[in-house]
């Protein structure tokens, strides 16, 4: 069963990674299969070998494929992700030391409108990082750590839940950078959660054009409590398709569990540069008691004041994700603007994606 793991993720990783440019395509397959043999590695050596990586580890492979649908222009997408998700806690006999998180995804686009900027047009494919990051946890028993590598930014919603490749996310489309390459102080104090971040501002890849940063950090209650609450900054230069963006943002959010129901808020302000914005998402959700069935709508407000006055614009989308086993994942989601931005015109969207977890 291994070994045909093994050939099913060397195939798919080579498949994806034929589709980059020539330039980038043996960077890619380097990346994605030398981490076949690590895989292969953990799992077989885990009974084995104490020290293994296998030792507090977890891993998955991670495939998945979204179709999306404009309504209004009969324009369709689709996007497809291949990637490992790699989790271990390394530990001595006086405790743990830290805990290193791998997620190297090959993501291959096909006439998707507006990607994101490293990427070359809408039918390219690319090495893309959601978390590689490493975080000494050794110090002070969790209290103060340093974590290094690729991470998300500390900010809002985001600190706290996990959207990583799913059809439900938060407002880092607002900020334009969802996670970066950088140091960050984090710990879990019996009254607060920290994280304090310095990071490139670049995104996905590490680039030196126009020098681009961001000075990044969130404060909050505890997050294993029912009502969660917490305030967020940033600032600095972010790397986009036009160049770097000088971005001031300041956020409170709130989270409240009620037996099924989740509520969320965010609010947030700052400027683009020398625009004034305000940007609000509300959410409502309900998960089954097995948790194999979430149900969600969200209510997003933005306002800009590029000259004297303020524009204003909203936006809902519904969604329903659903496990009809524990490694497959349903998901679809609705998207549509209410009111329009002239600057932030966004398509009338349907999703529908299909995720497998080996």
């Amino acid at each position: 069963m291994l070994k045909r793991i093994l050939i099913l993720y060397i195939g798919y990783a080579t498949l994806l990674a034929t589709r980059c440019k020539p330039a980038k395509s043996p960077f890619s397959a380097l990346i994605l299969l030398s981490t076949a043999p690590l895989v292969f590695y953990t799992k077989t050596t885990y009974a084995a070998l104490d020290w293994g990586l296998g030792l507090n580890s977890r891993w998955a492979i991670d495939i998945s494929s979204k179709a999306s649908w404009d309504p209004d222009t009969h324009h369709s997408a689709m996007a497809h992700a291949f990637g490992l998700d790699f989790h271990k806690v390394f530990s001595s006999e006086s405790g743990d030391i830290g805990t290193l998180v791998f997620q190297p995804y090959l993501v291959s686009l096909n006439n998707v409108p507006n990607p994101p900027f490293f990427f070359d047009d809408g039918n390219d494919t690319e090495l893309t990082w959601r978390i590689a990051n490493f975080n000494y946890t050794a110090l002070s028993e969790g209290e103060f750590n340093i974590r290094a590598g690729h991470f998300e930014i500390p900010f809002g919603l985001e600190q706290n839940i996990d959207t990583n490749g799913a059809l439900r996310q938060y407002t880092f489309s607002d900020r334009g950078i969802k996670a970066d390459w950088g140091i960050s102080v984090n710990g879990v104090l019996p009254a607060l959660d920290y994280e304090i971040a310095l990071t490139r501002g670049s995104g996905n890849e590490i680039e030196n054009q126009e020098n681009p940063y961001i000075i990044s950090g969130r404060i909050g209650s505890p997050s294993y409590k029912n009502l969660v609450s917490g305030f967020s900054w940033l600032y600095g230069d972010v790397l986009g398709a036009v160049g770097v963006t000088r971005l001031k943002r300041a956020a409170v959010d709130v989270a409240y569990y009620y037996h099924n129901w989740e509520f969320l808020m965010e609010l947030s302000g700052g400027k683009n540069e020398h625009t004034d914005t305000l940007n609000s998402l509300i959410e409502v959700s309900w998960r089954n008691a097995l948790e194999d069935l979430h149900l969600y709508i969200q209510w997003r407000h933005l306002q800009l004041k590029p000259e004297s006055r303020w524009e204003a614009g909203d936006d809902i989308a519904a969604g329903v994700r659903w496990l009809p086993m524990p490694y497959l994942e349903i998901s679809t989601q609705y998207e549509k603007q209410v009111d329009l931005i002239k600057q932030q015109q966004n398509p009338t969207r349907l999703t529908l994606q299909f995720r497998l977890r080996i």
